[in-house]
């Protein structure tokens, strides 16, 4: 009993979920900050709406300390705005996540308390649990941590550390979570003694507001009264029982696909979108790895079964002229096992066989398109025309933009290449990506080291 519950503690628990948190929270936090850009001095500078000695006050009443008492001047306001960016970006991305999740929240805090009148409860939910997922391990799946700890040797022992930190993070992550069921479960209570949710019609009272009302849509739902009666019930059933339908895998399963469907409906005919955002990105906290992976494996079948027709539609519309037009190459490293998985993600999400891949490593190839061999080794590399050439973030970003899968994408590479990390992000992985030479070392090296036993390409 005792080896069980020390292997429960010590063994981290929902991966998953913290790490899709951490990407819709880093969306939000980063859109949040670019549709803010125009008006920031208005909002939060100096002599905005909230002059700064009338915030020192505020904030000296209640106890508050955030980055804006370190100064009053424009240029502060500017740098930790602009440093903002680089902030979020490398939290959504996943890089040093136990750093930069600290600086995310001390960003997310001190702009929350900086102009408490612009908040709402999407982003106190948002200062909270940015808090408990510090101590969490929110860059174990889909981050550059991840990539680096899959290339780094591991003797498959945690030790004391690791067994702390893997306790430390089950700790924050069932905070996340009660923090959630006791928002959900006091959010009911609080319904269940309003005289308008007893009647059944808090709905038709909050649609008719102007600022949530949607022409013709609207109308329909307040005109039928058994609508507006069952959804108002619903809502507050709902919400009560949210804690106590976590307790079992199934029901946990209708609470959580119920939150998004709740949220997505508040973000689809309120027009709440940044709170329904931050919502759903904590409810995807609930899932267990478990459960990420029955959802992986039921939507896999699902595309297999898909995959036919819209293989065939894939083909029609890759013979266009204008789709071929938009056809290109792209040269990598076929030494390299991640760039090898790289290109065979790639190759399944191009839908319109836009892209050809070739490895430079291949012979003649480095003579037939006047690479070079060194900025190719360093470099991936892409061309449209066969004259012109693309590397590094460059051509990550020419390939997103024929990849429909990725287009969501494209806004965030062009902001990291923008703002000046993207390439450095690139370069930082592909000098330390491992790869397997042939007739090499016959193991894998870093890349320095190959260069001192591969052969002179093109010899």
């Amino acid at each position: 009993m005792i080896r069980k519950l020390y292997r429960l503690l010590t063994t981290e628990h929902l991966l998953t979920g913290v790490s899709l948190a951490r990407i819709a929270y880093g969306l939000f936090l980063l859109f949040y900050l670019i549709s803010h850009y125009a008006e920031r001095h208005l909002l939060w500078g100096p002599g905005g709406l909230l002059p700064h000695d009338s915030f020192l006050e505020m904030a000296e009443t209640r106890g508050i300390l955030t980055l804006f008492h370190l100064s009053g001047a424009s240029w502060f306001f500017e740098l930790i705005y602009h440093a903002g960016f680089v902030i979020v970006f490398l939290y959504l991305v996943g890089y040093r996540t136990r750093l930069t999740g600290v600086l995310t929240f001390i960003l997310f805090w001190s702009f929350y308390f900086r102009n408490p009148h612009l908040t709402n409860g999407g982003d106190n939910i948002l200062r909270i649990q940015l808090f408990y997922l510090m101590f969490a391990q929110v860059g174990a799946r889909f981050s550059l941590d991840a990539l680096r700890r899959r290339n780094m040797p591991s003797s498959g022992e945690k030790g004391i550390a690791g067994e702390m930190s893997a306790v430390l993070h089950n700790a924050a992550v069932l905070a996340a979570v009660v923090q959630l069921a006791f928002l959900y479960f006091t959010a009911g209570m609080y319904k269940v003694m309003g005289s308008y949710w007893q009647e059944g019609t808090a709905l038709y009272y909050a649609m008719r507001v102007q600022e949530f009302y949607w022409p013709g849509i609207s109308e329909w739902i307040w005109k039928s009264e058994f609508l507006l009666v069952f959804l108002s019930y619903a809502t507050v059933i709902f919400q009560v029982a949210f804690p106590f339908l976590l307790l079992n895998r199934v029901t946990k399963l209708i609470a959580v696909g119920s939150a998004i469907l709740f949220h997505g409906g508040i973000a689809l005919f309120m027009g709440l979108t940044g709170f329904s955002w931050i919502m759903i990105g904590s409810e995807l906290i609930l899932l267990t790895d478990k459960d990420y992976r029955l959802i992986g494996t039921a939507a896999r079948r699902v595309g297999a079964r898909a995959a036919g027709p819209f293989r065939r539609l894939g083909e029609k519309i890759s013979a266009l002229p204008a789709v071929q037009r938009r056809q290109m190459i792209v040269f990598y490293d076929g030494w390299c096992p991640l760039c090898r998985a790289s290109v065979a993600s790639s190759k399944k999400l191009d839908w319109f066989s836009l892209i050809r891949f070739v490895s430079f490593r291949e012979p003649g190839v480095i003579q037939q398109y006047g690479l070079d061999a060194d900025k190719a080794e360093r470099r991936m590399h892409s061309t449209a025309d066969g004259r012109r050439f693309a590397e590094g973030i460059d051509a990550v970003i020419q390939m997103a933009t024929r990849l429909l899968p990725l287009w969501p994408a494209v806004p965030l590479l062009l902001l990291a290449r923008w703002i000046g990390i993207g390439q450095r992000a690139y370069d930082f992985i592909a000098s330390r990506r491992t790869i397997l030479l042939t007739g090499g070392c016959g193991k894998h090296c870093s890349l320095e080291e190959g260069k001192k036993e591969s052969v002179t390409l093109g010899e």
